[in-house]
């Protein structure tokens, strides 16, 4: 993605370097997404939320690789109205539904033999699925980002309702409101937050007062992930 001219972006990334890949021009999009270099990148895990943004550099290959076993493609279904509740279901994200449709149509003695193969693939996607947003819990629950860590949880308890990990994710939610030091950590990720977004940080003056700022936040939370990520952004100046 790109606002640059688009002969220059053919020339440049497909015909010189042989980029395979597609691209998109967008306005001011250089802007809206902090881009100071080319190549950037942002890198999206397999729940759709921004793993990794342009200053953090691209993910490891241990990153990406742990990111992959998350990742569980759905069966290809074959065309036909039939199969439309199920594709809707699965683009809407309605898990809870989709489970309760599968399993009804499952439940039918006389379902033809081909659509119960595939309801049967399509039942099995669904909880292998759900079986990985578990393990997904289980690591958001040992921080150290509780933040966005909260966040996701609340996104997996609102978006898996009807299964065992929404259960899972609120008991982790519980467990986080009643934790003095995890409530702590929230608090501080919130003001790190809050900080940041007073100064605009692809304006180099802008940068500089926020950096002028760090030090003072750092002292504050010593010893909370806060605290961390300042030092890495007061660390970006050199």
């Amino acid at each position: 993605m790109s606002d640059e001219n688009e002969k220059q972006i053919e020339d440049t990334f497909i015909t010189q370097l042989g980029a395979k890949y597609p691209f998109i021009k967008a306005k001011n999009c250089n802007s809206i997404y902090g881009i100071k270099a080319f190549p950037s990148f942002y890198g999206i895990d397999p729940d759709g939320n921004v793993f990794s943004t342009a200053g953090d550099g691209m993910p490891s290959e241990a990153q990406i690789e742990e990111m992959l076993k998350r990742v569980t493609l759905t069966p290809k279904m074959p065309e036909g109205a039939q199969y439309d509740p199920v594709r809707a279901l699965w683009k809407k994200k309605d898990y809870q539904k989709l489970g309760e449709y599968l399993e009804k149509m499952l439940a039918q003695e006389n379902l033809d033999a081909d659509m119960r193969q595939v309801f049967e693939g399509q039942k099995a996607t669904l909880d292998k699925r759900a079986e990985s947003q578990k393990k997904r819990v289980e690591t958001l629950g040992k921080g150290p980002d509780y933040l966005a860590a909260k966040d996701s949880l609340e996104k997996i308890a609102k978006d898996w309702k009807g299964f065992d990990v929404a259960d899972v994710a609120k008991s982790e939610l519980t467990r986080f409101a009643a934790d003095s030091q995890i409530k702590k950590e929230i608090a501080a990720l919130k003001a790190f937050d809050k900080l940041c977004g007073k100064f605009d940080q692809n304006n180099a003056n802008q940068l500089r007062k926020l950096r002028l700022e760090l030090p003072k936040f750092i002292k504050k939370n010593e010893g909370l992930y806060a605290a961390q990520k300042a030092q890495a952004l007061l660390g970006e100046g050199g």
